[in-house]
């Protein structure tokens, strides 16, 4: 190196050692209450804390720690100094009670396994807060550790939603932290595990998991289930021990394992496994009824009383149906309960995860009795499967001398029945002497899909329009539509309809005796109602007399309708409720107090849930296995917390958009109609008249209307199903030709009277109370005919089926902007084409 080089270095060196050195410690002191004027600070190293515990001068700082920055005057009080062995306490020397210094985060989560490991055997708690709060109980010193692994974990930019799903995650964590430290701590791995066996995870992804850390092995859950299912029939004794003294409602229905349509193929078979599925459902704060009472039993000596049924149509019914569902409600003084909107439409979503209606989904007071392999085809079926109930009985005698009312389906009404009906007669030994305590009655949820069901089917060339016309050309109306989607179309058109109605009955004024307009207001102010609220409101507000009256106003439509099975189910529970309010038995009063209890809604539930979590090719041992698991963990933890929460596929304005689309649409109809009311009038005039009595052979079947095309007679309002169908200018009473000045009254039937005819009548439609009883009886004696049979019912391929053809394509494509625009010119159509009615 030259001499001007080293020259250069040397002054370099002397000017950076004049610099300011800048300080790593900045302090402050760690020393409680130092009271040291110092500007200089030294950390303790490991060799520091050693040297001073060494010379014993940790005695008066026992929460020093590696790390700790203290003053230059304590560090060479404390590390390098020995203090003398006091002769006496030191002066003012002062030793904290309460360290302010935060236990090590290793510390923290030792304890808090401590406190999981004494918790293993209990719920999982996967709520935040719910987890906070349960480690602040339990060990005071784990009061802000979830709060400091949230800031640790947590980055600040987050969002406030972000940081509400990570806090879930964290506690995850935590659960698996504590499994490291102490295998027994497995409750979180164990949930985990279950819920990815239900969703169909093989066995080796879980034990890989297992072998993660993550999740418990599948042996492990395999032996859980078991277990569960082992001690499954402890926990229904102890249930019905526990409800003794309540009333208890059951629920018996047919498990199948198929979860799509299935279609034959050449390389394999398949083979379907059917369950039969029991769940019980105790009424608190009510008694079991009695099967006698004041020397009466529950059960009618004349099995199913036509008569009864007729006696009550005759004296309160019939006025009843004469008017329009719609019309009637109005004369209700009942109060209904409040349901959204969106949470009626979602009745027939059962899924756990659908949002609306959860509470109601966590099955509160509900057991599965029995799940059982076999068939619900036959009497003696259905025997077999009552025998889950009977053979705890013979343990508990909790239904000795009490009824025990089943709510099923059609094939559970129908069997049940027959059983109880050869019992009485002594036709059969084998039946059991329990089925004395068995009261079929009838489900009203089924009742609810049946007659939407058979709406949609009946009137489906009018719902595929209006489902264009909403929808789109595009899109595809499946014959039979899923249940929610039905409820859809349903709903939008009684909707839409009440917004219009006003508009439009003052605009047929005098063309009531249109035949299409007939037909659809029928249709809108009658049928659909009373589909849509005979579950969703009537049942589920408990309003007893207006759910009774409007099960009878179904059951005329199942009758012109020809519905098989429909047509006979509601009459012997109308027998039944009849009969117990004639001779004043108490299960009357029970079902009037519980109303929302008799519901076939538990085992659907449990139905469904079963079918969430298993797989088509389950076996029935493990389909029984999972059922029992469901039935002990009601609430999943993991599920309710983890798993993605669906929502109605249709938000409150998007509803508003679609009724104010079905307005317009119900608008052009009743357009078309007026303008084709001239055809439609040749149409009316060639209908036969009654003046002369015709056989009902000889009465047309069907009608080729202008606007709705050919209807089967089955569409039409009720009047034209009777021998008399309504004449087009005559009253249907006298038959003399109606004037425009006559005081007249046209019926939602379609007949139409003067006045006086009509109060001559005892204000009742004689044509259609004649053709209600004439169904009465026929319907009785066809049902008792096959209770009184030896053989089986035929088997109805049509009843309760579940198929589903609809197409997934049907999801809107629409982005909100230009759904906000549409809204607005569409409502703006729809001012337009009412204030345009007039000038029709």
């Amino acid at each position: 190196m030259s001499n001007n080089k080293r020259a250069k270095y040397s002054n370099f060196q002397k000017t950076r050692d004049k610099m300011p050195k800048s300080k790593i410690n900045h302090g402050p002191c760690s020393i409680y209450n130092c009271n040291k004027s110092s500007n200089d600070f030294r950390c303790l190293s490991n060799l520091a804390i050693r040297k001073a515990s060494a010379k014993g001068n940790l005695r008066l700082y026992p929460y020093l720690q590696p790390g700790y920055q203290i003053c230059s005057p304590h560090y060479t009080a404390i590390v390098e100094n020995q203090l003398p062995e006091p002769t006496s306490a030191p002066a003012q020397a002062f030793i904290p009670t309460t360290l302010p210094v935060k236990p090590l985060i290793g510390d923290q989560i030792k304890q808090m396994t401590s406190v999981l490991y004494t918790k293993r055997h209990d719920n999982v708690i996967l709520d935040p807060n719910e987890f906070d709060k349960m480690l602040k109980e339990t060990d005071p010193n784990l009061t802000n550790f979830f709060a400091d692994m949230c800031a640790i974990l947590i980055p600040r930019d987050r969002s406030p939603y972000n940081k509400k799903e990570d806090r879930k995650k964290i506690v995850a964590i935590l659960y698996l932290m504590a499994g490291i430290r102490n295998q027994h701590v497995n409750n979180f791995k164990l949930e985990l595990a279950l819920y990815l066996a239900g969703s169909g995870v093989t066995c080796d992804a879980i034990n890989a998991l297992s072998s993660a850390g993550v999740s418990v092995t599948h042996q492990t859950v395999y032996n859980y289930k078991k277990k569960i299912a082992d001690e499954h029939p402890i926990r229904v004794k102890k249930y019905f021990d526990e409800n003794k003294n309540n009333l208890c409602i059951y629920n018996l229905d047919d498990y199948h394992n198929i979860h799509e349509n299935r279609r034959p193929d050449c390389t394999s078979l398949s083979s379907a496994v059917h369950l039969a599925t029991c769940v019980a459902k105790s009424v608190e704060k009510s008694d079991p009824v009695p099967i006698m009472f004041n020397n009466k039993s529950v059960h009618n000596p004349n099995n199913i009383d036509a008569s009864i049924v007729c006696e009550k149509l005759i004296n309160q019914y019939q006025y009843c149906f004469d008017l329009s569902y719609s019309r009637r409600m109005a004369q209700w003084n009942s109060s209904f309960s409040n349901f959204d909107r969106i949470e009626q439409l979602s009745i027939h979503f059962y899924d756990n995860a659908i949002e609306e209606r959860k509470e109601e989904r966590k099955m509160k007071g509900a057991m599965l009795v029995g799940v059982k392999e076999q068939q619900l085809h036959s009497m003696q079926d259905y025997l077999n499967a009552l025998n889950i109930v009977f053979d705890y009985n013979k343990e508990i005698g909790h239904l000795d001398g009490n009824v025990a009312p089943i709510v099923a389906d059609w094939p559970g009404q129908r069997y049940i029945r027959q059983a109880l009906t050869h019992f009485h007669k002594k036709n059969e030994n084998s039946i059991p002497k329990e089925i004395v305590s068995v009261v079929p009655l009838l489900g009203p949820l089924h009742v609810a899909l049946n007659t939407k069901e058979q709406v949609m089917k009946i009137y489906y060339p009018f719902f595929e329009k209006l489902f264009h016309f909403v929808f789109g050309e595009r899109k595809i109306l499946a014959k039979k539509p899923r249940p929610w989607r039905t409820n859809l179309l349903l709903e939008l058109a009684f909707t839409a309809w009440i917004e219009i109605k006003e508009h439009i009955v003052k605009k047929f004024i005098f063309l009531q005796k249109n035949i299409e307009y007939q037909v659809i207001m029928e249709l809108l102010d009658n049928i659909v109602p009373a589909s849509l609220d005979i579950y969703a409101l009537l049942f589920r507000s408990g309003s007893f007399d207006n759910y009774v009256e409007t099960i009878f106003r179904i059951w005329t439509f199942a009758l012109r309708w020809h519905r098989k099975n429909y047509n006979k189910a509601p009459l012997a529970f109308l027998s039944d409720l009849f009969y117990w309010e004639k001779i004043e038995h108490p299960m009357r009063e029970a079902i009037k107090k519980n109303l929302v209890q008799f519901n076939d809604y538990w085992v659907e539930n449990m139905h469904s849930r079963i079918r969430a979590t298993t797989s088509p090719k389950d076996a029935a041992d493990n389909i029984q296995k999972q059922a029992y698991l469901l039935d002990f963990h009601k609430y999943s933890a993991f599920r309710e917390m983890f798993s993605t929460t669906k929502r109605y596929p249709y938000s409150l304005r998007d509803l508003k958009f679609l009724t104010t689309k079905t307005c317009i649409f119900l608008i052009s109809q009743f357009q078309e109609i007026y303008r084709k009311n001239k055809e439609t009038n040749l149409v009316s005039s060639k209908i036969p008249s009654p003046l002369k009595r015709r056989k009902k052979k000889e009465l047309p079947t069907s009608y080729n209307l202008p606007t709705l095309g050919e209807i089967d007679i089955t569409s039409m309002p009720t009047g034209y199903s009777t021998l008399f169908p309504p004449l087009f200018n005559n009253c249907d009473h006298c038959y003399k030709i109606l004037n425009i000045n006559d005081q007249t009254i046209i019926l939602i039937c379609g007949h139409r009277f003067h006045l006086e005819c009509y109060n001559s009548m005892e204000k009742k439609c004689r044509h259609c109370l004649n053709y209600y009883k004439k169904g009465i009886w026929k319907n009785v004696n066809a049902f008792l005919n096959g209770l009184n049979s030896e053989k089986n019912f035929d088997k109805d391929l049509d009843d309760d089926a579940q198929e589903d053809t609809e197409e997934d394509n049907n999801n809107s494509e629409e982005t909100e902007i230009d759904q906000l625009n549409r809204q607005e010119s569409l409502e703006l159509d729809l001012v337009n084409r009412i204030s345009e009615i007039n000038s029709w």
